[in-house]
């Protein structure tokens, strides 16, 4: 059997992309910073996101059935900060991360990150602590952000454009 400190040093060793999930809806508007995103399928443009039962986020977006994956630019570390700091508002997450673009059905993108997909849910898999939300992307934005920010063994790196 795997330990759980022992599966959380081998995931550490995997490079990651930094994400802020945003929704907006019904239930009101909530964002996380996540690294468990990962594409599904191009037809039809579909990816999923990977949220904790007990994050606020969860409940948030099952209501709402939407939600924006905002891939951060390298130098967004503090927008990630923000958006996984528990004392702060919504209101304060979205004050750091500068600019907001109100996407289709008003999910909230992040106009200095390097992309936005707005998505709707159309699949939900409850995996132990998690639940898997499969999004049909509706909406590809491309922000100001340049270079991407990634995160490995337990720190922020900076992925910029034509580095080897």
């Amino acid at each position: 059997m795997v330990t759980q400190q022992d599966f959380r040093q081998a995931m550490a060793a995997l490079p990651a992309a930094v994400n802020v999930i945003t929704t907006h809806g019904p239930a009101g508007c909530h964002g996380m910073t996540a690294t468990a995103v990962c594409s599904v399928t191009d037809d039809p443009a579909s990816l999923l996101v990977c949220i904790n039962k007990s994050a606020r986020m969860h409940g948030v977006l099952s209501r709402n059935g939407r939600f924006c994956v905002n891939v951060l630019a390298a130098g967004q570390d503090g927008v990630s900060a923000a958006f996984s700091a528990r004392d702060l508002s919504i209101d304060d997450r979205l004050a750091a991360a500068g600019s907001i673009i109100a996407l289709d059905h008003g999910v909230p993108a992040l106009a200095e990150a390097r992309i936005a997909l707005a998505c709707r849910v159309t699949q939900l898999f409850d995996v132990g602590t998690h639940t898997i939300f499969i999004g049909a992307v509706e909406q590809v934005v491309t922000g100001t952000g340049v270079g991407s920010l990634a995160y490995f063994e337990r720190s922020y790196r900076h992925l910029e454009p034509g580095a080897a």
